[in-house]
């Protein structure tokens, strides 16, 4: 089938889903793969585990198509749930690593090169002033740079992640971009870190 199908409850597209129609899942998959986002962000806190819960969601939901529950005329409530599953598994695997890496013996110090040691130290010391300068912004400004700047989302996307006016998610960018470029501007070995801010665009297209 081909064409606008905004109108079709979730309930006629599953009956294509479940018998094997791809077309049929992408349209419910852009019907609520932004809301199903949103929530495995509010779960996780972390843009990356967000995203990879979201892509759990989906392909579960395509696995276990016959299990797939409709509530209400929706699908959003089983997409939930399992967000909510993903999540606290994603959650447990990250836990589990870390005590397995906490187990591991001490690294063997690397041998003293003088070289090496000074790129590491200026390294260092770009990312300790960016996260240094990161701290200073606001809450609702951070987000932005690490949807619009770290994981760099369109201006568009971000907004829909938030659920805010496109010209907000772009007015608090620019303000953000301010701030760091000043914190940024006299701190040791930040050149290349503050240009990379500098450089990011604002365009409405982003």
């Amino acid at each position: 089938m081909s064409g606008d199908r905004s109108g079709e409850s979730d309930a006629a597209l599953w009956l294509e889903v479940l018998s094997g129609t791809a077309s049929s899942f992408a349209v419910v998959y852009e019907r609520h793969r932004r809301q199903v986002f949103r929530k495995a962000y509010a779960l996780t806190g972390d843009v990356t585990d967000a995203e990879d819960v979201l892509a759990i969601v989906f392909l579960e939901a395509w696995r276990k198509r016959t299990e797939v529950r409709i509530v209400d005329g929706s699908l959003l409530p089983w997409l939930y749930a399992t967000a909510g599953f993903t999540a606290m598994n994603t959650e447990r695997a990250k836990r589990r690593h870390r005590i397995a890496l906490a187990k591991l013996p001490a690294s063997v110090p690397a041998p003293d090169v003088a070289a090496t040691v000074a790129d590491t130290i200026d390294g260092l010391a770009e990312v300790r002033a960016l996260i240094d300068a990161l701290s200073h912004l606001r809450p609702k400004e951070r987000i932005i740079v690490q949807l619009c700047l770290v994981d760099e989302l369109s201006l568009v996307l971000a907004a829909a992640v938030l659920d805010l006016p496109v010209g907000t998610v772009k007015s608090r960018l620019h303000r953000a971009r301010e701030k760091l470029q000043r914190l940024l501007k006299d701190s040791r070995g930040t050149r290349t870190t503050a240009t990379y801010f500098r450089e990011v665009t604002d365009e409405p297209g982003r």
